[in-house]
């Protein structure tokens, strides 16, 4: 073979594979999350985790999705599978299968965690359903019993059934008559057994509650996930004294809660004054989550959260939009890794300046991160923060640090910071399907009507 033919064999094999490269485009990004939510998320989860022999869903999974022994069923857990599975049949109407899980977790919320002597949803029942023995088990939570109206709402909307709308109604009267303040606004976390709350007073005597530094104040987290479920329960029943009680934590989120440096502040006494680290050190001890860190997780989420709450009490998004934006905007500037993508889990201002005091990316923060930076993008294509690039850096780094290729799902912690994670559970009582569906959901319906 004479060189001359070596060399065009050589052209034109070149020119073969540069072109097809050239027509072999990579998935466009509303595909690639679309894969994502199925393989990773909805038809991975379920029906996997449908407990047949004793209603609702199971709780524990290996690494390898393998069934661990411990069931216990969390309110939070169980009420947001009802919500994902809503939302999933009403994303994918022809799986009519989804409905019928979300009917199958609506029936053991029902039947086994609502306590239908005092109302109110219970925090733990064990895997058929009974309240495990313990001086505390009664206790009950305001953010539990959110993601109780938060499911319930959102089934009721694809069921029709008037008797879920009737519970969803029940947890919010139960709540509204025992755990809402009447003379500062809001709502109580800690609840005894018939949803009065647990007042501050109680740790003198000893009271030794899971999280004592959080006994009888209101917190951030129970606030945004109650403006969560509000809202989505207005869309279902737009009563009056709802409107107002949605209306009243709208301000407390945007307002009471907001720092104008763009954080939301964390933890309060019951007339909204600041609690100071010093006291939750000393219940607590040094661990950031009870002190008054800086959540970016929380923070993009809660960008979110408050444009929906007000898109559905009819508030102009321009009214709220710039609050929104500077949530995103500051933990872009001090909670985003510029190298690699990602949101840091916490950090904290220290004489002025930020400290970031965990380095590791958990899988929900994630997710809600490029739920928001999407909806930015939609708002502000033009904004120098170039809110789409940082969507993609973020998406690539799931793809590379909190995907399990192998064993599919979501690592808790990203593994660039926690390789442990390959190893650690896929799915536990604080570890479900909601965050990672829902963002996927909504960023693919922006992508559906987007230019990318």
């Amino acid at each position: 073979m004479t060189n001359r033919i070596i060399i065009s064999i050589f052209l034109f094999n070149s020119i073969i594979c540069c072109t097809s490269k050239t027509i072999e485009q990579k998935p466009s990004m509303k595909n690639k999350l679309e894969q994502v939510l199925n393989e990773h998320t909805l038809q991975l989860w379920y029906p996997r985790v449908i407990d047949q022999n004793n209603g609702g869903y199971y709780s524990n999974y290996s690494y390898d999705w393998t069934k661990e022994n411990n069931q216990n069923k969390f309110i939070v857990t169980q009420a947001r599978h009802v919500w994902t599975l809503s939302k999933a049949f009403e994303f994918y109407p022809e799986r009519t299968e989804y409905q019928d899980y979300a009917n199958h977790g609506y029936e053991f919320l029902r039947d086994h965690m609502w306590d239908k002597e005092y109302g109110g949803f219970y925090q733990l029942v064990d895997s058929a359903g009974q309240v495990p023995d313990g001086e505390y088990s009664f206790e009950k939570k305001l953010y539990g019993n959110s993601f109780g109206i938060y499911g319930l709402a959102a089934y009721y909307k694809i069921s029709k059934n008037e008797d879920v709308l009737d519970l969803a109604v029940r947890t919010f009267n139960w709540l509204d008559s025992h755990a809402h303040d009447s003379i500062y606004g809001g709502y109580f976390q800690y609840l005894r057994r018939d949803g009065s709350s647990i007042p501050r007073s109680v740790l003198e005597d000893g009271y030794d509650a899971s999280d004592k530094a959080h006994v009888g104040l209101k917190d951030y987290n129970s606030s945004i996930h109650i403006l969560e479920a509000f809202t989505e329960l207005f869309h279902v029943w737009p009563d009056e004294i709802l409107k107002e009680r949605l209306q009243e934590m709208y301000e407390v989120v945007s307002e009471t809660m907001y720092d104008p440096r763009g954080f939301l502040k964390l933890h309060f006494y019951p007339d909204w004054t600041l609690v100071e680290d010093q006291e939750l050190v000393e219940l607590a001890g040094e661990r950031s989550f009870y002190t008054n860190h800086v959540t970016f997780g929380h923070d993009v989420e809660t960008a979110f959260l408050l444009l929906e709450a007000a898109e559905a009490l009819g508030i102009e998004q321009e009214e709220i939009m710039p609050k929104a934006k500077l949530f995103v905007d500051h933990a872009l500037k001090k909670g985003w890794d510029n190298e690699k993508g990602g949101f840091y889990d916490q950090g904290k201002y220290i004489d002025g300046e930020m400290k970031i005091l965990d380095e590791g990316k958990n899988w929900w923060a994630q997710a809600e991160g490029f739920n928001s930076l999407l909806l930015m993008h939609k708002h502000f294509p033009d904004d120098p923060n170039q809110y789409y690039e940082k969507f993609e850096l973020l998406v690539d780094y799931i793809e590379k640090n909190l995907l399990d290729h192998e064993n599919l799902g979501w690592y808790s912690y990203g593994i660039d910071h926690h390789p442990e994670m390959k190893t650690r559970q896929k799915a536990q009582i604080w570890k479900g399907s909601y965050h990672t569906a829902r963002s996927l959901m909504h960023c693919i319906s922006i992508l559906e009507n987007a230019d990318h």
